[in-house]
C-alpha cells in the first residue's frame, strides 16, 4: 500500500488546456518536481504525437516517469501506482510532487492508493484482441455493456479492448484513505481549448509526427496497443495511400476534441476539485496547502 505522508499537488485537465506551462511555472515557484499522469507520455517511442514535454521544455525542473518504458513491455496502472511510489520514497527534503496530466484514473490510482492486483493486462490476450477487427471485438462485449457506449467509442478498437479487458479484470480496486493532495483542474472555455487543440496537432505535424509514425511502421511497432490511440491510429490507411494527410489531421483534431471532453467528464466527478486556469490563484491556494 502506497504509503507518503506529504503534500501532493495536481495539475490535471483536458489534452491542451495548458497544464504542463502551468504546472512548470508552479514549480520554479514552491521547489517541485512533475510526476507525469499520462498514460501516453511513459513510453519512449512516442512523444510528438503524445505531446511528451521535450528536454528543452523540461529544463531545469527534475521530471519523473516520462518517456521510461518501451511501447514493447506494455504499462498499466499498477506498475503506474508502484512508479509513483517509488519517486515519492526518493523525493529530496522540501521538494514537492505535483502530479501532472490528463489521465484521470492513474491519478485517482495513487491519491486514493487504490488496492491492486498484476493482472491487468495480459500481454499474450493483448496482442490477440489488437489484431481483431471491430465486428470481432464489439462481439466479446455484452449487448448491454455495448450499448453504453457512445457511438466513437463502440467502433473504437482501443476502448473495445480496454471494456473487454476491465470485464476480465480480477483487480481490486478498493479506495483507502487519501492521500495529502491538492486537486486543480485547468479549465478552459471550450472554444479556448478546441483552437488549442487545432494549433497543438499543426504543430505536431511541423515537429514531425508523419515522419515518427513511420517510423514506428518501419520498426513493426504499430502491432502494440500502445500505438492504437490519438495521433497514430489515425495514420492507418495513410501509408498506404487510402486516405490525404489532411483527412489524417481532421480525424486526429476531431478525436482529440471527443477525448477532451471524456476526460472533463471524469474530472467533475471530484468535487473537491478546483477549477481554474488563473496562475495567481492556483499558486496562491498552493501556498495555503503547503503551509498548513
Amino acid at each position: 500500500m502506497l504509503e507518503y505522508s506529504g503534500p501532493i499537488i495536481v495539475i490535471a485537465g483536458p489534452t491542451a488546456s495548458g497544464k504542463s506551462s502551468i504546472a512548470m511555472k508552479l514549480a520554479r515557484e514552491i521547489n517541485g518536481v512533475i510526476i507525469n499522469a499520462d498514460s501516453k507520455q511513459v513510453y519512449k517511442e512516442i512523444s510528438i504525437g503524445t505531446a511528451r514535454p521535450t528536454k528543452k521544455e523540461m529544463e531545469d525542473i527534475p521530471h519523473h516517469l516520462f518517456g521510461h518504458t518501451s511501447l514493447k513491455n506494455g504499462y498499466n496502472i499498477f506498475q503506474y501506482q508502484k512508479d509513483v511510489e517509488n519517486v515519492l520514497k526518493n523525493l529530496k527534503n522540501n521538494e514537492i510532487p505535483i502530479l501532472v496530466g490528463g489521465s484521470g484514473l492513474y491519478i485517482d490510482s495513487v491519491l486514493f492508493k487504490y488496492s491492486l492486483i498484476d493482472n491487468e493486462v495480459d500481454p499474450v490476450k493483448r496482442r490477440k484482441l489488437g489484431k481483431m477487427g471491430i465486428t470481432e471485438l464489439q462481439h466479446l462485449i455484452p449487448t448491454a455493456i455495448l450499448n453504453s457506449l457512445n457511438e466513437s467509442d463502440s467502433k473504437n478498437p482501443v476502448r473495445l479492448i480496454r471494456t473487454i479487458e476491465k470485464l476480465d479484470s480480477k483487480r481490486e480496486k478498493k479506495r483507502d484513505r487519501p492521500l495529502n493532495h491538492i486537486y486543480f483542474v485547468i479549465d478552459q472555455p471550450k472554444e479556448i481549448l478546441d483552437k488549442n487543440i487545432e494549433q497543438r496537432v499543426q504543430k505536431m505535424f511541423q515537429n514531425g509526427l508523419e515522419e515518427e509514425n513511420k517510423r514506428i511502421r518501419k520498426l513493426g511497432l504499430q502491432k502494440y496497443l500502445s500505438t492504437k490511440t490519438i495521433g497514430y491510429q489515425e495514420f492507418d490507411g495513410y501509408f498506404e495511400g487510402e486516405k490525404s494527410i489532411e483527412r489524417v489531421k481532421e480525424e486526429i483534431i476531431n478525436h482529440t476534441k471527443q477525448y477532451a471532453k471524456r476526460q472533463k467528464t471524469w474530472f467533475r466527478k471530484h468535487k473537491h476539485a478546483k477549477w481554474s486556469n488563473d496562475y495567481n490563484y492556483i499558486l496562491e491556494q498552493s501556498l495555503k496547502f503547503i503551509n498548513t
